[in-house]
């Protein structure tokens, strides 16, 4: 019963993903990465005027979407949070409140989205396990990006590089 739990909120983070603008999946993504982020940081991030479009995004797009379909927002305000991960203490930052999820498919499709970012152009997906991250073949033509991944066997899938 908890895996068709678990897999239902990966469906309905997929749903949320498509659902959204590009600013707010930004926003979203960066979270998810991340786990947290400044107002500041979120704000360079997509390039807003003030703090407020930020805010916009975060309350008035992001979570009233998370609200529809768990009931909950997905992303909130500390004024003060240990990270889980590093230990760090983190104060007045935006949060990613589901860090048990991870997003899944759309449509049977795997994620992919790209961002123009203010100094950069992000390109995030979703891969198997089964690739190794260390040896990318990365090639651009007329326009085109292609990333080659080799497979690996179960032993060596999925670490970070």
């Amino acid at each position: 019963m908890a895996r068709a739990a678990k897999d239902r909120s990966k469906a309905d983070l997929a749903q949320l993903v498509e659902a959204l603008d590009e600013k707010s999946r930004a926003i979203l993504w960066h979270l998810w990465w991340y786990r947290h982020a400044e107002i500041s940081e979120l704000r360079e991030l997509i390039d807003a005027p003030s703090d407020f479009e930020v805010l916009h995004r975060l309350k008035g797009v992001i979570n009233e979407k998370a609200g529809v379909l768990w009931g909950r927002p997905i992303v909130g305000f500390e004024q003060s949070r240990t990270d889980s991960i590093t230990g760090q203490k983190v104060f007045f930052s935006w949060w990613f409140l589901d860090e048990e999820i991870a997003p899944a498919s759309v449509c049977g499709r795997p994620l992919v989205d790209v961002f123009n970012e203010k100094d950069c152009v992000a390109l995030i997906a979703q891969l198997p396990a089964s690739v190794d991250y260390a040896h990318a073949d990365i090639g651009f033509k007329n326009g085109i990006l292609k990333v080659s991944l080799k497979k690996v066997d179960g032993s060596a899938a999925g670490r970070e590089k």
